[in-house]
C-alpha cells in the first residue's frame, strides 16, 4: 500500500477512545440544557404577566378618571346655577340622595327644574334625573358612573351640603368618589366642592333648625321622592 493510500485511509478511519467519546451531547447535558431554557422561559413569562398586569391595571384606572371627570363635569354645569340644594338622605331602599332646584331664570329650559342624584351602594352605581319642577311624573334615572364603591372614611359619603351663613352666604354640595373595578387594580379616590351660585342663608332647604340632618323646607320636595 502506498503512503498516499494509507494516509487517506487513516483520515477517513472512525476515531476511537476519549475521541470519540466526544462527539454528540451527553445526557447530562441534555439535562442543564433544558434547565437552563426552563429558566429562561420563565423568566420572560414571568415579565409578560407582570407587563399585562399593569396595562390592565392602567386601562381600569384611566377608566375610572374618566367616569370621575363626567360626573363632577355635569355636577359643575348643574349646581353653579341652583338657588337652592337640599341636605343629603338615605330613602327607604338605602340609596343617598341629595337634590338641588334651579331657577327659570337661569334654566336651559326656561322653567324651574329639580335635578336629584343618588348612589346606590347595593348597585355601586351613581345616577341622576332632572324635572320641571310642575311635572306630574318623574322621569327614569340615568346612569352617570358605575362602580362607585363605599368609603367608609368619608361620613355621609358620597354626598355633603355646607349651608349657607352669614360669613359663606353660599350653599355648596362637596362630592367625594372612590370608583374601583377590580380590588386588586387600584382605586380613583377624588372630592370636589361645586358652590350654588344662586343660593343663599334664605334658600330653601338651607335651614335645619332642629339639627335632624333634614332640611326645614326642602326644594323641589314631593312624597316618594327618594324611594
Amino acid at each position: 500500500m502506498t503512503r498516499l493510500a494509507r494516509t487517506v485511509r487513516a483520515a477517513v478511519r472512525p476515531r476511537g477512545g476519549a475521541e470519540a467519546a466526544e462527539d454528540g451531547m451527553s445526557l447530562v447535558e441534555l439535562l442543564v440544557a433544558m434547565a437552563i431554557f426552563t429558566i429562561v422561559v420563565s423568566v420572560f413569562m414571568a415579565g409578560l404577566v407582570t407587563m399585562t398586569r399593569n396595562t390592565v391595571r392602567t386601562e381600569i384606572t384611566a377608566d375610572a378618571s374618566a367616569s370621575v371627570r363626567r360626573v363632577f363635569q355635569r355636577l359643575d354645569k348643574q349646581v353653579r346655577y341652583a338657588d337652592a340644594i337640599n341636605l343629603p338622605g338615605n330613602g327607604p331602599s338605602g340609596a343617598r340622595y341629595v337634590e338641588f332646584r334651579t331657577p327659570a331664570t337661569v334654566a336651559a329650559s326656561g322653567v324651574t327644574t329639580c335635578t336629584q342624584w343618588r348612589w346606590d351602594p347595593t348597585a355601586k352605581v351613581l345616577q341622576s334625573r332632572t324635572w320641571a319642577q310642575s311635572a306630574g311624573s318623574l322621569p327614569a334615572w340615568r346612569v352617570v358612573a358605575t362602580d362607585v364603591t363605599v368609603d367608609s372614611g368619608v361620613p355621609g359619603y358620597p354626598f355633603q351640603v355646607l349651608v349657607a351663613e352669614p360669613d359663606h352666604p353660599r350653599q355648596s354640595l362637596r362630592v367625594n368618589l372612590l370608583l374601583t373595578s377590580d380590588a386588586s387594580a387600584g382605586q380613583v379616590s377624588t372630592e370636589s366642592t361645586f358652590v350654588a351660585r344662586n343660593s343663599s342663608v334664605e334658600s330653601a332647604g338651607n335651614a335645619d333648625t332642629n339639627a335632624d340632618g333634614v332640611s326645614d323646607t326642602p326644594a323641589c320636595w314631593r312624597s316618594g321622592l327618594r324611594p
